[in-house]
């Protein structure tokens, strides 16, 4: 039967054909677009082409597409103006995370300029729900947004804007699951869907808010008519909790938080109580939390019994001081475009769709949230046994209530060998219909590896040093085989066991047929002097197998020792170790410039020297970086910084690097660390490091500890090593001096409790070494592996009947002791019974002892 042409039918027709034609005579200053039919193909390219200095809108045009890029709006370009094709379909996508492997800011968007606004565009993290993973990070005053979506997970959202910057969010979607909207700055909310989602970690309880308002603002956050719907259940949550107020803080730099929300509709994924303390530190009384006449879904006032005391239930007299005039001053967003503040229809958009895997015994589960709240969507589930191959409908439901977002269903996991692949539809009639990206369902045997490998150099008869490469799977049906090319060894524990290409390498998966990320050590140990290359595989039935290239060489010689010759283990002082010096050495003592160590006190909370932190130091004695206490803040300062010198006595000295663990106590807010050498003291020459490895293995040229490229440390100990000058290193004769700076910087505005560490310092290299006047002597101890994780082995002079080598720990508990077998020049030590941990080893014989220190990892 044709269907029935009304005129209803054909004036909407005709409304929508010049609401089309509008639109493409609409005209922008650029477009973007992934296909290349715009101006640019990537957005930063477009922000980067754009005019500075801006007073009046630069509009920038987003065709749909994921985009993955890392974006920047630079202070410089203000009045730049985002226009997305589809709040759906037009996506800025990045992944980073507040790692090791990610240092400094993890957003995927970065505003910093002001008078910036989007409409219509989707700001995602994919990173997960944890560690910190930014969607969106606001630094400018007037920042506006509408109909436009952040999806992401800890800490999605940021308004870190300078006291009294204002964002506006009118009618947005924004989801996460801990403090996932947090900030100093002063940001409106209206008719927005903010969404507590259910955690995929595991964790049972999130935090939406984690305002650290400034004391002295009248706003922080306000949320006028916003809806926040119901997870699937298993997570609750509260409002918010006071970032910044807590046992670090003290009366000068306490956050007075201000969260406020208005005639908000909230379901039972809301915990009671409302709100909750940072810790037992929390002053309340500096706190405003409140509400106005919050209801459920069934428009009934919302329980608030058990609201914590502390908080606040408005009265209407109340919210007339909460308008979004009062609120935003003299900035008024509703002139960004026409019709900015009024309403407009939401769009059928998918968020969260989600794919976990099942096993044997349990179906895999699919979920998915509608972001905004419209009944009658229908939700399709399609499948395919190939990614580009015919896809059918395995589900179909139908939204009959528009506060019900969440769907899902299941299914059996995929044959072995074989992979589901999975999209959803979301249409209803009048609406755009929204089709989500592919997920995959893999059953499909497969290996993975991180890492990759350098050069190999094997001198003598001693194996090249070890790297190390991560190894996992998933899906097998069969042991992975790891076989290394010829003069090449292999090993899965550690060092403890090896294996060549004759007897390869097995990795049993388990009953899953999984193998967990193992780490797979290689070394070359040839018999020949000569170059070796080829290729490192694995392999496993039904898998694609992985080849990776190895290229070394093995040379007659022994290759140069890179053993510890001054250790400042810097847990009950600063003194180097007189143990471990070497004799070539002179006894040395840092000074500290512009730092001072800790000072103990209560407010301080950490000892100027301990066996957890090491030296703890600030440029004030309680923890405090702010340049209004005359700290350098988050900006390296060349008058900042603890200063070493390495001196050598009667004999020439080879450098080669430097190793410590070291972090900023309680913060990752621009907590930089940089190391600079000179041989005149800093008189007339100085040099940065040359290259470095820090918790994630190398560290890219960008962030390597140069004074301009600073490394950006961790939130725990962890340890560094940095080379003074490349591979060779550098040679002091004899009564030369090294001097070495350690820079630190810090960017929290947290007064007390935040102290830069260093941990272990050790400079390495080779004592006696061949100069103009005398022949290479060699060195009387020496460890390899250094660090070591199961096993080491101690070379030393020809041991006698009652040699023995003994353990100490760094406070000197003797902690194991080892006999030598008499003749012997090497002696292999056991690390298993020891925790990780910085120990002396000492070789004790009667013709004399030698020690030298060991990192257990």
């Amino acid at each position: 039967m044709k269907p029935t042409f009304t005129l209803q039918a054909a004036l909407l027709t005709v409304l929508l054909f010049l609401l089309g034609q509008g639109a493409r005579a609409q005209t922008y200053d650029a477009v973007v677009a992934l296909d290349g039919s715009g101006a640019y193909r990537s957005v930063q390219a477009a922000i980067n082409a754009a005019p500075t200095g801006r007073t009046a809108p630069f509009t920038i045009f987003i065709k749909n597409g994921k985009y993955r890029e890392k974006i920047t709006v630079p202070s410089n370009r203000p009045f730049l103006q985002f226009i997305g094709e589809s709040v759906a379909n037009t996506v800025l996508s990045w992944n980073d995370a507040n790692t090791p492997s990610f240092p400094g800011n993890s957003s995927s968007f970065i505003i910093n300029a002001s008078d910036v606004s989007a409409l219509n565009i989707t700001f995602e993290n994919t990173y997960g729900d944890a560690p910190q993973g930014l969607a969106m990070y606001i630094t400018g005053d007037r920042v506006a947004f509408k109909n436009c979506r952040f999806l992401g997970g800890q800490d999605t959202m940021q308004l870190n804007s300078q006291a009294g910057n204002r964002s506006y969010f009118k009618e947005c979607y924004i989801d996460g699951v801990v403090d996932f909207i947090f900030g100093a700055g002063r940001g409106l909310f209206e008719n927005c869907i903010i969404y507590p989602r259910t955690r995929r970690d595991g964790g049972s309880g999130g935090y939406i808010t984690a305002a650290n308002t400034q004391p002295g603002q009248p706003y922080g956050f306000v949320f006028r008519n916003c809806i926040i719907p119901e997870n699937r259940g298993t997570t609750t949550y509260t409002l918010g909790r006071p970032w910044q107020n807590d046992l670090g803080s003290t009366a000068t730099d306490r956050s007075a938080t201000k969260v406020v929300w208005l005639n908000t509709t909230m379901g039972n994924s809301i915990k009671p109580a409302g709100w909750q303390l940072w810790d037992a530190g929390t002053v309340t009384s500096v706190i405003q939390y409140a509400e106005y006449k919050s209801r459920d879904f069934s428009g009934n006032l919302v329980n608030i019994s058990q609201r914590v005391p502390w908080s606040i239930q408005l009265a209407d007299a109340d919210t007339a001081n909460y308008t979004r005039a009062a609120v935003l001053g003299s900035w008024n967003p509703c002139t960004v475009v026409p019709n900015f503040c009024g309403h407009q229809d939401p769009a059928i958009a998918v968020s969260n769709f989600w794919a976990v895997k099942g096993s044997a015994t349990a179906l895999s589960n699919l979920t998915w949230n509608s972001s905004w709240l419209i009944a009658g969507v229908q939700y399709q589930l399609f499948r395919s046994t190939a990614r580009r191959g015919t896809y059918t409908p395995l589900y179909t439901t139908t939204s009959a209530v528009a506060s019900n977002i969440n769907f899902g269903t299941t299914d059996a996991i995929p044959a072995p060998g074989t992979s589901y692949y999975y999209y959803v539809r979301a249409s209803k009639s009048g609406l755009a219909t929204h089709v989500t990206d592919t997920l995959e369902i893999s059953s499909t045997p497969t290996i993975f590896t991180t890492g990759t490998l350098q050069a190999f150099l094997q001198g003598g008869a001693t194996p090249s040093a070890i790297q190390n490469l991560l190894v996992r799977a998933e899906n097998l049906t069969a042991a992975v085989t790891v076989t290394p090319p010829a003069g090449y060894e292999v090993s899965a524990n550690g060092g403890t066991t090896w294996f060549g290409s004759a007897a390869p390498l097995t990795l049993v998966p388990g009953s899953t047929g999984g193998v967990a990320s193992t780490t797979l050590s290689v070394r070359l140990n040839a018999g020949s002097v000569g170059p070796y290359a080829g290729n490192l595989t694995l392999a496993s039935a039904g898998a694609a197998a992985v080849s990776i290239p190895l290229a070394g060489q093995k040379q007659a010689a022994a290759l140069p020792q890179s053993v510890v010759l001054q250790w400042w283990p810097m847990a009950r002082s600063n003194q180097d170790s007189t143990a471990v010096r070497a004799a070539a050495l002179q006894a040395s003592t840092p000074t500290l410039r512009k730092f001072v160590v800790s000072n103990g006190s209560a407010t301080a909370t950490i000892p100027p020297y301990s066996r957890t932190y090491g030296q703890a130091f600030a440029p004030v004695a309680d923890g405090a970086w702010t340049t209004a206490l005359g700290g350098n803040g988050g900006n390296l300062n060349r008058t900042y910084y603890e200063q070493f010198t390495v001196g050598s006595n009667s004999s020439a000295v080879r450098l080669d690097s430097l190793v410590f663990n070291a972090y900023v106590t309680g913060s990752v807010s621009n907590t930089k660390l940089a190391v600079v050498w000179s041989r005149s003291g800093f008189a007339t020459d100085s040099a940065d490091v040359t290259g470095s490895k820090g918790p994630g293995g190398i560290l890219l040229s960008s962030a390597n500890g140069g004074f301009t490229t600073p490394i950006f440390t961790t939130n725990a100990s962890s340890t560094y090593r940095l080379a003074f000058a490349g591979a060779t290193g550098l040679t002091l004769a004899a009564g030369q001096r090294l001097t070495f700076r350690v820079y630190f910087s810090c960017g929290s505005t947290t007064v007390t409790t935040r102290f830069a560490t260093l941990k272990n310092v050790q400079v390495k290299g080779e004592a006696n070494v061949v100069s103009s006047t005398r022949g290479a002597a060699v060195q009387a101890l020496q460890l390899y592996p250094n660090p070591a994780t199961a096993q080491c082995l101690i070379t030393h002079p020809a041991a006698s009947r009652e040699a023995r080598i003994a353990v100490y720990s760094s406070l000197g508990q003797r902690v194991a002791t080892v006999a030598c077998v008499a003749g012997s020049q090497q002696t292999a030590l056991n690390l298993n019974a020891l925790v990780a941990g910085y120990y002396v080893v000492r070789y004790i014989s009667e013709a004399g002892q030698f020690a030298v220190p060991l990192h257990k990892e």
